[in-house]
Order: structure tokens, then C-alpha cells, then sequence
């Protein structure tokens, strides 16, 4: 297992509601962004920072948007700017809480924007002072706010542990996790983000391969599936492939209460039902026949439609919807020995649960051969 180190994410709490609302546009040195005369002392450019009030990891800080703050002249919105040191690989979180309807944008030491949204969460690659501007959403809004940090570990970490999510972060380009799965089962992946479109795919043995955008709900991603032992790669990323941010990846064991073990291959037992889970490649099983029997095998699912295959001592048939619905029912008459049952859906693009039953009557009626 590769070892992992973690980044720090700088959270600074900020609540409001408008997003964008910096965007493309340059902070003002002054307020009223008027003309000065050039003299020598102001040939010489001031640090953006100077004079600024700082924010302080772990610290709160109180301020107010009123009619004497900064004044944005596209818009009539009021201001107010703060300095804040950042360290190299560090994640800032910026949001907003408090009255204000307000919005907030990050901004480097040269005031390029880096990032602005009601909830600003940026990779940090240079470490030094940056520029917070915390506004109005429009000319009327106005009111107390409160700013708040703190530092959130995440990790760098190239693999993923049942059981043991992981939160990292995602800069545009997919990033593939090692998976370990070591016993056969019903597992649940997910991956979550504030972000962005989460999107997440899954590749194994056997040439596995499932994918998933929004199935979790709000633009998260899961896949549920069975999964037999093996080396998965797990490969997270957009929707759209330019997302950036933190995300949550978790593997967790499905429990399916009332259905019993799952069992995808193996000996079908007569007179008794299975649980299964079908992922788009057909599930084959083998029953012996001792005696010339009526046959009877349901497939049953609310999960895609269902059919069924039996072969073997020169049978072969098949059924789709025989037991109603988009179940399936085979009815045959068989000689004593082996035979194969493939369970699949009739499109492999299906998946879910299915209920597998087999019984067995002794008859005397030939068999139809």
C-alpha cells in the first residue's frame, strides 16, 4: 500500500448567497477609485495587502457591510478587504455566516481573482499573503457577518480501504485509487463533493467496468454492485472534466437485510430460492437432476428484467416475462444428470437484485426432449 501524506485544507467559514459576483472584476486601491497625481513616492506600487486587516487561521472575525464601506462603482455594493497568509498546498475554504447577503472572492497578491462562489474552496500554490473581499450581493445589501477558519487534514493517499473513507481533492484531472477487495460481496462506492458534478468509475477483474454520475442524489456518484476479490481501480473525477475541489470516496460493505447471502455462482439446491446480483454478465449455476422430474425455476426481480437459460443433456430453453411482469418462469420435464442455468437480464444494461427458486417433482411423464 502506497503511503499517504496529508494536505491541508484552510476552511474559512463565510455564509452567503451570491456566487460570481467578482468575477473579471480588479479591486480598487482606492474607494472611490479616483485619479491621483504622480509623484515619486507613488511611482512606487503599494503592497495590495498593506494596511488591510488580517484574518487569522482559528480565529473569528466580526465585520459589517455599511454605507461607509468600500464602494463597488460597477454595481453600488459595498466591500471590505482583509489580508490572510496561506501556506503552499494548502486548500482554502471561504464562506460566509451572518446576515449579510453577501458573497466572497479570493484574490492573490497581484489581485487576480482566483476564485469566487458563495463557498470558495482553492489549492494554494504559492505561499504568502492573499487578499479576501467579502460583499454585498447588490447595492442593498448590508449588514454584520462573521469569518471564521479552521484546517481540515486531507490526504493524497492512492489507495482506498474498506470501510475507511477517504476526503481529498480533485484539480481537474481524473485520479485513480487502488481498491483492494477480498471477499466476494455486495459493496456500495460512493464518491461525494460540494464542489462539482461528481462522476466515478470502476474497473476489476475479469473485465469489470461500471460507471456512475448521479445516482447518490445531489450530483454524487454510487455504484452498487458485487464485487468478487481483486484489484479494482477506482478513477474519480467530473462530470465534465474540468471540476475541481474536495470529495469524499467511501467503499462500504451493502447490507441487504431479508435476503440472506448473496451467491452469484454454484449448486442450485431444489426446493429452495437464492439471492443474487446481477451486473450485466450472465450468472451461470448447476443443478443436478437424480430422478425425472418436473422442473421448475423462477426468476424474479424489481431491480430489470429478468430471464432465464437451462442447458444440458441435450435441453436447451429459455424464457423472458413467463411468470409475469418482466419475471421469469421455466417449466421442463428432465432426465437425471447435470444441468447449467444462466441468470442475466434481457439487456445487459440491467443490474439490481433477483430471487432464484428451483423445485423439483418426481414425475414418470417422458421427458421433452
Amino acid at each position: 500500500m502506497a503511503k499517504s501524506s496529508p494536505l491541508s485544507l484552510i476552511l474559512v467559514a463565510v455564509g452567503g448567497a451570491a456566487v460570481g459576483f467578482f468575477a473579471g472584476q480588479a479591486i480598487p486601491l482606492t474607494s472611490e477609485e479616483a485619479p491621483v497625481e504622480q509623484t515619486e513616492s507613488a511611482q512606487q506600487p503599494a503592497e495590495p495587502t498593506a494596511d488591510l486587516d488580517r484574518l487569522t487561521l482559528g480565529e473569528r472575525e466580526r465585520g459589517e457591510i455599511t454605507s461607509a464601506s468600500e464602494l463597488n462603482g460597477k454595481d453600488g455594493s459595498r466591500f471590505i478587504r482583509y489580508a490572510m497568509s496561506l501556506e503552499h498546498d494548502g486548500i482554502v475554504e471561504i464562506s460566509l455566516s451572518g446576515a449579510l447577503q453577501g458573497v466572497v472572492a479570493l484574490y492573490d497578491d497581484q489581485l487576480q481573482l482566483l476564485d469566487n462562489a458563495d463557498t470558495v474552496r482553492h489549492r494554494i500554490e504559492e505561499s504568502g499573503d492573499y487578499v479576501v473581499v467579502v460583499s454585498g450581493i447588490d447595492a442593498y445589501s448590508y449588514g454584520p457577518f462573521t469569518v471564521n477558519s479552521r484546517i481540515v487534514e486531507l490526504t493524497d493517499a492512492d489507495t482506498v480501504v474498506v470501510g475507511e473513507p477517504i476526503d481529498s481533492w480533485l484539480q481537474g484531472s481524473p485520479r485513480d485509487i487502488s481498491l483492494i477487495i477480498e471477499e466476494a460481496g455486495l459493496y456500495q462506492l460512493e464518491m461525494r463533493s460540494d464542489d462539482f458534478d461528481a462522476y466515478l468509475e470502476v474497473t476489476g477483474p475479469n473485465g469489470y467496468a461500471r460507471e456512475d454520475d448521479d445516482s447518490a442524489g445531489n450530483l454524487d456518484a454510487r455504484i452498487s454492485d458485487f464485487l468478487a476479490p481483486g484489484e479494482y481501480t477506482l478513477t474519480a473525477r467530473s462530470a465534465y472534466g474540468d471540476g475541481s475541489g474536495v470529495y469524499t470516496l467511501s467503499v462500504e460493505p451493502h447490507e441487504l437485510s431479508g435476503y440472506g447471502e448473496l451467491r452469484n455462482d454454484g449448486s442450485l439446491t431444489p426446493n429452495d430460492s437464492l439471492s443474487g446480483w446481477y451486473s450485466g454478465e450472465p450468472l451461470t449455476y448447476q443443478l443436478a437432476v437424480e430422478e425425472s422430474s418436473l422442473v421448475t425455476i423462477e426468476m424474479r426481480s424489481s431491480d430489470f428484467d429478468a430471464y432465464l437459460e437451462l442447458s444440458g443433456q441435450g435441453v436447451a430453453v429459455s424464457d423472458d416475462d413467463s411468470a409475469g411482469g418482466t419475471d421469469a418462469l421455466l417449466e421442463v420435464r428432465l432426465l437425471p444428470g447435470n444441468y447449467t442455468v444462466s441468470a442475466r437480464g434481457f439487456s445487459t444494461m440491467g443490474s439490481g437484485l433477483f430471487e432464484l427458486s428451483v423445485d423439483l417433482e418426481p414425475t414418470d411423464i417422458p421427458p421433452e426432449l
